[in-house]
């Protein structure tokens, strides 16, 4: 699979953000804007819908404004509050949701943008196959489950994709 210009397919992107943040902070040497991402890929797809997936802390202000940024960016935003488990550690899972959301809107797309490198995924990527998708998955490969880059039809590293999805220091600023 390529990506071509202007192609008359339709595409669904899927973010595990959770993932992404994580990606970021250990693999990456800048933050990706996301609707930076978003515009990357309308260049190649007609975006059906963009869904990020993140769990959150209730009292962070940050935060907020981040998903007001993003919703009114065109993105639908889905978020589970994060809970404390026995051992103090925080847990916030939305990997069923975007698994959910992937299959209830195959409908609406040819293929499906996937934007984490989590092998969890991997029997999501196997379904949505079934269906005739195809399926982009968009992380580093220093991150990603083997699995995942072999199941894949094309695997986009996000080091390569810098120059067009980095988040410059003034839109830092704009964004917090």
């Amino acid at each position: 699979m390529m990506l071509v210009p202007n192609s008359k397919k339709v595409a669904g992107i899927f973010i595990d953000g959770t993932n992404l943040y994580f990606v970021q902070k250990q693999f990456l040497d800048f933050k990706v804007d996301i609707l930076k991402l978003v515009r990357y890929f309308a260049n190649y797809f007609i975006i059906y819908n963009t869904f990020f997936y993140l769990a959150y802390k209730e009292e962070e202000e940050k935060q907020n404004k981040f998903y007001r940024m993003l919703t009114f960016g065109g993105v639908t935003v889905i978020k589970k509050a994060v809970k404390q488990l026995k051992d103090g550690s925080m847990k916030g899972n939305l990997d069923v949701d975007l698994a959910m959301d992937c299959l209830l809107t195959k409908d609406n797309y040819d293929v499906a943008i996937l934007v984490t490198g989590d092998s969890d995924f991997e029997k999501l990527i196997n379904i949505l196959r079934t269906f005739g998708k195809q399926i982009i998955v968009v992380s580093t490969k220093d991150s990603s489950s083997i699995e995942l880059v072999n199941i894949c039809d094309l695997f986009i590293e996000l080091k390569d994709l810098a120059p067009f999805i980095k988040l410059e220091e003034h839109e830092k600023q704009n964004s917090t």
